[in-house]
């Protein structure tokens, strides 16, 4: 029995860690809509664009990196999991912009691309969810002394 409780609590301390990930990614997502949209806009971009892009890039990889190590072998279904994917796709689309923005050649159909840009779309809300998610989760789980299932 004292064995499945340091479990349960090794398995709180991870999810709470996790919890905090997704919560500074979900603070990112402002930052990173202005970076999309400043690739966006027509005519040059200017470089600070570059620079601040590839600092919020590089965070949310290494919350990706953090998020992986919490998961462990997480089930690839699991809430756990999708976390993970969701912060490797943010960081993938500020990755993808500022190459759009700034490529090592210009055509016209890379600039179609580049102007085609919104933002980070329903992976940013779906991102915010699983957050919210993840906090009833924990809050149960500290509830009912680890009893819950996961979702």
């Amino acid at each position: 029995m004292a064995a499945a409780k340091d479990s349960t609590a090794a398995r709180l301390v991870a999810l709470r860690s996790l919890l905090e990930v997704a919560t500074r990614a979900v603070a990112l997502q402002p930052a990173a809509e202005q970076i999309i949209g400043a690739c966006a806009q027509p005519g040059d971009v200017p470089t600070q664009v570059a620079r601040r892009g590839g600092r919020i890039a590089s965070d949310y990889c290494r919350l990706h990196g953090w998020a992986l190590d919490l998961i462990g072998d997480a089930d690839l279904t699991s809430l756990e999991f999708r976390l993970t994917q969701l912060l490797h796709y943010h960081a993938e689309m500020i990755d993808t912009c500022l190459k759009l923005a700034f490529p090592r050649f210009r055509s016209p159909r890379l600039e179609q691309r580049r102007l085609a840009l919104h933002g980070l779309g329903e992976p940013a809300r779906t991102l915010q969810d699983a957050r919210a998610v993840l906090a009833l989760w924990i809050s149960d789980l500290e509830r009912t002394d680890g009893v819950v299932p996961p979702p």
